[in-house]
């Protein structure tokens, strides 16, 4: 019951402190599975997991409002089933798809929970009453509306998690191999959507640079970040300098210090 509590406390802090500062991606898979990971006692697991889930859920775009699957429960319990269990991260991750898809079924009664508080605000608001406002923000942030997902987080896990341990244990072992296939392949699709959205001219050539650093250099993934936060940050610096320029031309004012070219 201790680890069911600490699983499905994870997903309610983190919502609540990510509504109080103001949607800062606090609930993002790769900080949210960090935080499950760690108050589980398991950090590695939380940091690892968390990392794949928001490969895959990167790409995923919320479109007119609605989204395939819900990413903050799948990732908490993806997590959390992961360490008590001791089932595979790659079963894991495979298992954080199905649920996240299932628990977009609770999504409209949340909402319709969530809409029945309008009439109070609306009437808080005509009459002016700004301290019973702020009262009835708290009250709805911190209890309405993330306390239904967070007791079913709880009990999912407190009743499902010795069932999922003897699933992933009784089933052939042709089956655990296609779901560390398929979720190898969640995280590339995942990626592929990425880079799909921020695609341009220069796209393939960093990728192509990332592989041969990996796969040919033999660099770990640590030094190749840091290799791409140092070309990240100088080319944003030298668009922005040309930004300038170009914005200073069109306003008629001499650049200084620029070439001849933009002089």
């Amino acid at each position: 019951m201790g680890q069911a509590f600490l699983i499905a406390l994870s997903y309610y802090l983190m919502q609540v402190l990510d509504g109080f500062i103001g949607f800062q991606t606090l609930t993002r898979p790769i900080i949210l599975g960090t935080v499950t990971g760690l108050l589980c006692g398991d950090l590695k697991t939380g940091v690892m997991m968390g990392t794949s889930l928001e490969a895959i859920y990167m790409g995923v775009s919320a479109i007119g409002g609605a989204i395939a699957a819900d990413f903050r429960t799948s990732t908490v319990m993806a997590v959390g089933l992961t360490i008590m269990t001791g089932i595979g991260m790659e079963e894991g991750v495979a298992l954080a798809v199905t649920v996240g898809a299932l628990m977009n079924a609770v999504t409209p009664f949340v909402n319709a929970i969530q809409m029945a508080t309008h009439p109070v605000y609306t009437r808080l608001a005509h009459e002016g009453n700004v301290k019973a406002f702020r009262r009835f923000q708290w009250f709805t942030l911190l209890v309405i509306r993330h306390t239904v997902n967070s007791l079913i987080i709880f009990f999912s896990v407190l009743l499902g998690a010795d069932a999922v341990a003897n699933l992933i244990n009784t089933v052939p072992g042709f089956i655990t191999r296609g779901l560390s296939a398929s979720s190898g392949m969640l995280v590339v699709v995942g990626l592929c959507l990425t880079t799909q959205a921020i695609y341009n001219s220069s796209t393939v050539f960093w990728v192509l640079l990332g592989f041969v650093l990996f796969k040919y250099l033999n660099l770990p993934v640590l030094p190749i970040a840091i290799i791409g936060l140092i070309i990240s940050y100088v080319l944003y610096n030298r668009n922005k300098k040309l930004n300038d320029i170009e914005r200073k031309l069109a306003e008629g004012v001499p650049a200084q210090g620029g070439d001849d070219f933009y002089g």
